[in-house]
């Protein structure tokens, strides 16, 4: 492959008439920023190409009518999670959700096709790998490395793959530049592919590992899903254990294999990435933001939050929305009153 952006990705943007951008905009200055307004709908896209080898890529965008995206591809596979996905459908793959790890396996000369509705939204961030790196690149610094694609395709679907998408997060957020963000780049790239290899059963675990059957691993993307979509209730281990018959001994075993952390803090890491979405995409008091996350006393909501980002959520707000009204900076009437 001569260019991963040349060979798989210029066709499309063409197609779709989505084109560099000079607007100011939140990721990584080293990345290539573009746009698209037309009779597809509207929206942004954000890559970082390493020559041949890798993309890393971040997307919001909204369709106003019903098509199907159709094109040809050179062999890659591409991982990735959304923060929000609606009216799309993939022809192959697990179906597409928020919280769950998307993979696509491309095939040389395949044709990818997706399905798009009237009113689809779609928001995330991916991965993009060539077959010089899986195959060549990894093979030349470690040797062969079997059924990397099949590792790859095993995420499809998973929930409990938390730690490749805080990666991917960190990815997108990122503001280096030069040197200090080639570096960052490719370290992402090591990691996401140490954890896939990590979190998959076709290569040795540690000795000492809780080895996962295929319903345990089941049961914890199950609750996985519940965890994201119950923020804000009650989501103690013990209640947790309750939703799966199970008890909270062997729950917080198979939660520890599965994701390389436990209940509680896994729980807590969930409701303050979603509490730092809600910070920057809507202008709820930080009283109410706390409130869907699961912390009734807004002291309580603060106080963790600055644990988990080391400010609170009126500086995180502030630091992110800078022209945003005197009041919804201090969280509104209930949050100054509250003390935040």
């Amino acid at each position: 492959m001569e260019s991963l952006e040349k060979d798989l990705y210029s066709a499309a943007f063409r197609k779709w008439e989505i084109s560099p951008s000079s607007k100011a905009h939140g990721y990584g200055p080293d990345g290539t920023f573009r746009t698209f307004e037309n009779d597809f709908g509207e929206g942004e896209y954000w890559s970082y190409f390493r020559g041949n080898l890798f993309a890393i890529n971040s997307f919001n965008m909204r369709f106003t009518k019903s098509w199907i995206l159709r094109y040809r591809c050179t062999e890659h596979l591409c991982i990735g999670f959304y923060d929000e996905i609606e009216g799309v459908t993939q022809r192959q793959g697990a179906p597409l959700s928020v919280g769950s790890i998307s993979v696509y396996l491309g095939g040389e000369g395949e044709e990818y096709e997706a399905r798009v509705l009237e009113g689809a939204s779609a928001k995330g961030t991916s991965i993009t790998f060539s077959p010089d790196y899986y195959r060549t690149y990894l093979q030349n610094r470690f040797g062969s490395i079997r059924d990397i694609r099949r590792a790859f395709l095993e995420a499809d679907g998973r929930r409990d793959m938390s730690d490749l998408i805080n990666l991917l997060r960190k990815a997108r957020s990122y503001k280096g530049a030069g040197i200090a963000a080639e570096l960052f780049y490719e370290g992402v790239i090591s990691e996401a592919v140490a954890i896939v290899m990590q979190h998959s059963p076709l290569y040795p675990e540690k000795h000492g590992a809780t080895r996962l059957s295929c319903e345990d691993r089941r049961a914890i993307d199950f609750i996985c899903g519940y965890i994201a979509s119950n923020l804000g209730e009650d989501l103690s281990c013990s209640h947790l254990a309750e939703e799966l018959y199970m008890g909270q001994t062997k729950l917080k075993a198979l939660f520890k294999a599965a994701t390389g952390t436990s209940p509680s803090l896994y729980v807590a890491r969930e409701r303050m990435e979603e509490a730092s979405k809600l910070l920057v995409e809507t202008d709820s008091t930080i009283a109410e933001i706390g409130r869907m996350v699961g912390y009734t006393k807004p002291g309580a909501f603060t106080e963790a939050f600055r644990k988990n980002k080391g400010c609170t959520p009126m500086q995180f707000r502030r630091q992110r929305w800078p022209n945003s009204s005197e009041q919804y900076a201090q969280g509104g009437t209930a949050c100054r009153n509250s003390a935040l």
